[in-house]
């Protein structure tokens, strides 16, 4: 009998040693792979930004160039971030912090062009404030934004070429 529960007992140590390894290495993997998949994933949100971005100034530009009465439907799906409407500085912004400079390289005197958007990185303590810009301040395009100036989430958004006092592309909520 004494034979018995000596292996009885090995069965059960084994079995908690495995079950121990096992979760050493799933937490050994998590550990390794997740800063990885943090970093797809922020240059994920900054490709599908940029897409929007790309959008966005096409539908602004097309509504100008067509004149009064122009008018284009916009679907944005802001997923982290801030997107910013200056009205005030005709400039879209979207800004996010990242903790990886993302290929993009910070504190440069002047942004990166990429056709019309810009592309800037500043340096913030542990991390890095990236921001995506279009700004139309020296194009004769007048950005208006009605009850919009911080947008986060989905939104059906229409552009419109109107006239009040002068020419100004208006952007609203569908």
């Amino acid at each position: 009998m004494i034979i018995k529960m000596n292996k009885k007992g090995q069965v059960w140590i084994s079995a908690a040693l495995y079950t121990a390894l096992g979760v050493i290495l799933v937490t050994l993997i998590l550990s390794v792979g997740m800063p990885f998949v943090d970093k797809l994933k922020a240059r994920n949100t900054i490709l599908q930004t940029k897409g929007v971005m790309y959008d966005f100034d096409e539908i602004i530009r097309t509504v100008n160039l067509e004149g009064l009465g122009s008018r284009r439907p916009l679907y944005v799906d802001i997923g982290d971030g801030d997107f910013l409407i200056d009205s005030e500085n005709d400039k879209l912004i979207w800004s996010f912090f990242s903790e990886d400079q993302l290929g993009i390289e910070p504190d440069l005197p002047n942004p990166i062009k990429e056709g019309n958007l810009n592309i800037q990185s500043t340096s913030l303590g542990q991390g890095y404030r990236i921001e995506l810009f279009l700004d139309y301040s020296n194009e004769n395009v007048d950005i208006e934004a009605l009850n919009l100036k911080l947008l986060s989430g989905k939104y059906n958004l229409v552009a419109e070429h109107r006239y009040e006092t002068s020419d100004f592309v208006e952007i609203r909520e569908a």
